[in-house]
C-alpha cells in the first residue's frame, strides 16, 4: 500500500518494529511500536558496475506547526522535495553520500540544505591550538563548546541553530582564515548579505560572531573586535506580523461552535481548556495526568530544565499552576482515560492529541486565528473588565515588556483561579460575573 497524503501517513500503523511503508519515489515512512516515525529515503548510487542502496533518515513526520526542517519535522510533500534535492546533489557531484548524512544531523530550513550539504563539515569538538594562530572556525567551535557547557540552550532546534547558521553563511566566507586576519570589511560584507536575505537568522548570527571575537579578545589573540555594531547593517523594512486573534466579544460564538461541532469529547475538552488557560497549545496537548488533579481541577506545567527534553513544558523560569473552573474540570474528567500518561488522548492512535489538530479546529472558526492569539484575546477581555494588568500578566505567564525576574514572588493562585471562573462564565454566557473578594497579595519565598 502506498501512502500518498499526510493523513494516510498519520493513520498508518506498523505491523512490526521498523516496518517501512512506501510513499513513492523511493521515499518511505518507517514506524515503531512506541509511536516513533521517520522519513527514510532510499538513495541509489553506482558502486563500480553495481547499483548500491543507501538508506537515509531525512526527518520525521510533522506533528505541529513547525515543519520544513531538513533532518527534522517535514510534511509529506516536503520530504519528497528533500529527497529529490538529495538525489540531484548526488547526480551533479555537488555532495557525497557522507556529506549528505552529516548535513542531515544538523537540522536546517529546507532552502538552506544544499548549502549545508556542499560545505566542508567540521566537527564540533575542534580544539584551539594556541601554539599557532587559530582560525575563526576553531575559535567558533571553542565558543560553542563553552555555551554548551553553560547550558545556554536546551531545545534541540536552539542547540543546532548556531551551527547551522554559521556553516550556511559564515564558514565558507572567513571560517578558515586565521582570526587575526579577519577584517571588519569581510565581516560586514558577509553579514550584510545575510541581513538582507535572512533577517532573523542574521540577528542571531551577528550575536554569535561578535561573542566569538570578544572571546578571542579576552584571550589576547586579537587586539580589537572587527565585528560592526548591529545598527550598521541595512535591513529591509518588514511589516510586523501579529498573531491572529479574535475579539473577546466573539468568544461565546466560538464556544458554541466547539460544543455543537462534530469533534469528540477529548478535542472539545482540550479546546475549552486551552482557551481558558490562555497558555501555549503544547502546554495543554502534552499535559500529563501526573500534573493534573481530577478532584480539584488543579494543573501544573513543570519548568523546562537543562536535562529534560519533554515537550509542552514552561519556557519561563519556573513551574506554572492554576485551577480549571468546575465545569471545565468535569469536561476533562469525562474523557479522561485512567492510567494513561496524558490527560487528552487521541482516540485514533492512543497517544496525546496533536497540537496541530487543535489549531486546525480553531481555524475553521476564523482562518486567521492562532492558538497564541488566545493570549491576546484574554488580555483584551481582562482590560475590558478592569482586571489589574499585574494579574493578567501572571495569569498568562507573559508580559509584552517581559516579566521581571521576581514576577512570581507574589502568591496569586486564588486570584488567578477566580479569574478563570469569570473568564469561562463570559465565554459561555457573554456576561462577566463579579469578582469574589480576594485576600491581600503576599510574598512567597
Amino acid at each position: 500500500m502506498k501512502l500518498t497524503t499526510d493523513l494516510s501517513v498519520k493513520k498508518w500503523k506498523p505491523n512490526f518494529k521498523g516496518e517501512r511503508a512506501s510513499c513513492g519515489q523511493n521515499l518511505y515512512v518507517q514506524g515503531y511500536s512506541n509511536g516513533t516515525r521517520s522519513w527514510v529515503y532510499r538513495l541509489q548510487i553506482l558502486d563500480g558496475a553495481k547499483q548500491k542502496s543507501i538508506w537515509l533518515t531525512i526527518g520525521h513526520p510533522a506533528a505541529d506547526a513547525d515543519h520544513g526542517i531538513a533532518g527534522g519535522s517535514l510534511r509529506l510533500n516536503e520530504a519528497r522535495s528533500l529527497a529529490m534535492r538529495i538525489s540531484d546533489l548526488i547526480k551533479r557531484g555537488a555532495a557525497s553520500a557522507d556529506q549528505i548524512k552529516k548535513a542531515l544531523t544538523i537540522t536546517c530550513p529546507m532552502h538552506e540544505f544544499e548549502d549545508m550539504a556542499s560545505k566542508p563539515f567540521v566537527a564540533v569538538e575542534a580544539e584551539v591550538d594556541f601554539s599557532k594562530i587559530p582560525t575563526f572556525d576553531e575559535m567558533y567551535m571553542k565558543w560553542y563548546k563553552l555555551q554548551m557547557a553553560s547550558k545556554r540552550w536546551t531545545h534541540k532546534a536552539s542547540i543546532q541553530k548556531p551551527l547551522g547558521a554559521y556553516q550556511n553563511h559564515v564558514q565558507k566566507a572567513f571560517g578558515f582564515i586565521p582570526i587575526t586576519d579577519v577584517t571588519r570589511r569581510v565581516v560586514f560584507g558577509t553579514l550584510q548579505q545575510v541581513f538582507l536575505e535572512h533577517h532573523d537568522t542574521a540577528k542571531s548570527l551577528h550575536c554569535y560572531v561578535d561573542e566569538v571575537f570578544e572571546l578571542a579578545l579576552d584571550l589576547e589573540i586579537i587586539e580589537q573586535n572587527p565585528s560592526p555594531r548591529k545598527k550598521k547593517f541595512a535591513t529591509r523594512k518588514r511589516k510586523v506580523a501579529h498573531h491572529g486573534t479574535i475579539e473577546a466579544s466573539r468568544l461565546p460564538d466560538l464556544y458554541q461552535r466547539i460544543m455543537n461541532g462534530k469533534s469528540d469529547a477529548t478535542f472539545k475538552a482540550a479546546a475549552v481548556a486551552l482557551i481558558v488557560s490562555a497558555l501555549r497549545v503544547a502546554n495543554i496537548a502534552y499535559l500529563r495526568q501526573e500534573h493534573y488533579d481530577p478532584e480539584t481541577g488543579q494543573y501544573c506545567i513543570p519548568e523546562k530544565s537543562d536535562d529534560d527534553d519533554r515537550v509542552g513544558l514552561m519556557k519561563t523560569g519556573g513551574e506554572y499552576s492554576n485551577v480549571f473552573p468546575p465545569e471545565v474540570r468535569d469536561m476533562i474528567n469525562l474523557q479522561l482515560i485512567e492510567g494513561h500518561k496524558y490527560v487528552f488522548v487521541s482516540r485514533y492512535n492512543g497517544r496525546h492529541i496533536n497540537p496541530e489538530s487543535l489549531r486546525k479546529n480553531f481555524k475553521q472558526f476564523d482562518p486567521n486565528l492562532t492558538s497564541h492569539g488566545f493570549r491576546n484575546c484574554f488580555k483584551e477581555w481582562g482590560h475590558n473588565n478592569d482586571i489589574d494588568q499585574f494579574l493578567v500578566d501572571r495569569y498568562t505567564d507573559h508580559a509584552l515588556t517581559g516579566n521581571d525576574k521576581a514576577y512570581r514572588r507574589f502568591d496569586t493562585a486564588e486570584a488567578r483561579s477566580d479569574i478563570a471562573r469569570r473568564y469561562y462564565a463570559y465565554m459561555v454566557t457573554g456576561v462577566t460575573p463579579a469578582p469574589r473578594k480576594q485576600p491581600l497579595l503576599s510574598a512567597v519565598a
